[in-house]
């Protein structure tokens, strides 16, 4: 979660930063957030399903006597795969908040009374950063869940080595 953090405000700032340096003429990049993020979050969605389904078949390979010979390595395996599901969950739950995030201050910056509020321009900035913030984590938060796949595949090649 602290990486995750990190990974927001460090976008935030990069895209606030790039807008104040261009003076704002590089709102067009953050502005037309939400189709892209839809899209990745429908893709990411069936992708976390596959992902999900696929480390539950990972883990009733595991053999079952791999518990009478080796119970230690059985137990650190059962618990790795538990945590990718877990990881896959929580990573859902996180792109859902980001969507939700970025629509609303999406809507809440286009609201009649926020074009009343003095510093426009800094305001503005700071939500269009807020929408740019939050597809680079989305896009984060997808290449996190690439490993835990690629670390799923892993696994099931071990156990496949390793025979019933």
């Amino acid at each position: 979660m602290v990486r995750l953090l990190f990974v927001f405000i460090t976008s935030f700032s990069l895209c606030y930063l790039s807008l104040w340096g261009t003076k704002g003429e590089a709102s067009p990049l953050f502005s037309n957030v939400n189709p892209v993020l839809f899209v990745l979050g429908a893709l990411f969605g069936a992708l976390s399903l596959a992902f999900f389904n696929y480390v539950e078949g990972v883990l009733k390979d595991v053999p079952k006597k791999l518990k009478q010979q080796k119970p230690k390595a059985f137990i650190m395996v059962v618990e790795a795969l538990t945590e990718l599901k877990h990881e896959v969950i929580t990573n859902v739950v996180l792109v859902v908040v980001f969507l939700m995030l970025t629509f609303i201050v999406g809507a809440v910056s286009e609201m009649p009374f926020m074009q009343s509020v003095e510093p426009l321009n800094y305001l503005m900035w700071a939500a269009l950063s807020v929408r740019g913030a939050c597809l680079i984590s989305v896009l984060v938060v997808m290449c996190v869940q690439l490993a835990g796949f690629v670390t799923a595949n892993k696994l099931r090649a071990e156990i496949s080595m390793s025979g019933e």
